[in-house]
């Protein structure tokens, strides 16, 4: 397959998995029902799987070590501490957290975006 489809590819997958993030969290938020849909949480999950996978892809395709490209390896950490937070995110009963939770996780959410584009690193 095409790199430049893969990307694109994994760009869009990538958007989905924030819109559904926000869906999730603002029903959660409200009554919860359209988080506790099925259809929602089975396509969240499936859409975060494809982006695992489009992100490995691109990865192996491109040839990047992330212990090389400081940018890469800024990018993963922030992902799983996006997964972390949107696991405890979830597990909050109160609104004032789960909104504190979702202020944090955006932030997340724009430092992937920077990493993704300007392939230079915030920390490292």
């Amino acid at each position: 397959m095409d790199y430049l489809a893969v990307k694109h590819s994994h760009m869009a997958i990538a958007m989905l998995s924030v819109i559904l993030f926000y869906i999730r969290s603002f029903s959660r938020m409200g009554s919860g029902k359209l988080a506790k849909n099925k259809l929602v949480f089975i396509g969240s999950h499936s859409i975060d799987t494809l982006l695992l996978i489009s992100a490995i892809t691109l990865v192996f395709m491109a040839k990047i070590n992330p212990f090389e490209q400081l940018w890469l390896l800024e990018k993963i950490v922030l992902v799983v501490i996006y997964i972390a937070i949107g696991i405890i995110s979830a597990k909050q009963t109160n609104t004032l957290p789960k909104i504190m939770y979702v202020v944090v996780n955006t932030i997340v959410i724009l430092a992937i975006g920077y990493l993704a584009t300007a392939k230079s690193p915030l920390l490292l």
